[in-house]
């Protein structure tokens, strides 16, 4: 996990940020921390669920993480969030994770999938609440990223619920997002489920993202991620590469 350059250093109380020089360093040491987080869990038990987020910044993570050597046969990989599109769709965050991390060691693994063919999307995401509060928990890790408005999973600032989604105490662990800025219904994990973690790691890439992470880290209530750091009670490291 150790790289040429990497620095650490407290951005909020209970929350550290990693700087790697590059993007590629990055990827593989929030890989390490994953694997990490996962094999101990395995060790102790037989099966583990892990959370990951889509778009295009885990892909690399994805890369070295799919080469791990552990029991993938008994690992079961979230999506934080996604559009309410088949998986064969380009959009689709589970075709990303198919494509990236379900092969090679890890193409045992076990999908929970957040679209489901031929439901409506609310009777979509009331069932998916019943299986993620079903699946063993605390998950092993959490694997989050963020865009620049500070939001993570699918819980944007504009999203009209979103008071609800952050709200640690919210029993419903996955909620139906509509915003203006996104062409697509989507379903995302709530605040709740996702603080639910023995480890979460957000990986973060270029200085506008890190000013954002800092105005956050600080207090500043604009930003969704703000509740992230705010309600945190285990391990969480920002992994940040220009």
């Amino acid at each position: 996990m150790a790289a040429a350059g990497i620095r650490i250093e407290p951005v909020a109380t209970g929350v550290n940020l990693m700087e790697f020089p590059d993007r590629a360093s990055a990827s593989a040491a929030a890989a390490g921390m994953m694997a990490q987080s996962m094999q101990a869990c395995l060790d102790q038990q037989v099966r583990c669920s892990i959370v990951v987020s889509g778009g295009s910044t885990p892909g690399q993570c994805f890369d070295c993480l799919s080469g791990m050597p552990m029991d993938w046969s008994n690992t079961t990989i979230v999506p934080s969030d996604e559009r309410w599109v088949p998986a064969t769709h380009p959009d689709s965050n589970e075709g990303m994770i198919r494509e990236r991390l379900l092969v090679g060691r890890a193409a045992s693994g076990r999908i929970l999938h957040l679209f489901r063919e031929g439901l409506e999307i609310n009777a979509a995401a009331s069932l998916v609440s019943k299986e993620l509060d079903a699946l063993d928990k605390p998950f092993a890790c959490t694997l989050l990223g963020m865009g620049p408005d500070g939001h993570f999973a699918s819980l944007f600032p504009d999203f009209f619920q979103l008071p609800q989604a952050l709200d640690p105490e919210n029993e419903q662990s996955c909620l139906v997002v509509q915003t203006a800025g996104s062409p697509h219904l989507r379903l995302s994990l709530s605040l709740s489920i996702l603080l639910d973690s023995l480890h979460t790691i957000l990986l973060i890439f270029g200085a506008e993202k890190r000013r954002v992470v800092e105005a956050a880290a600080a207090g500043e209530t604009r930003y969704p991620v703000t509740s992230l750091f705010r309600y945190q009670k285990r391990p969480l490291t920002v992994v940040w590469a220009p």
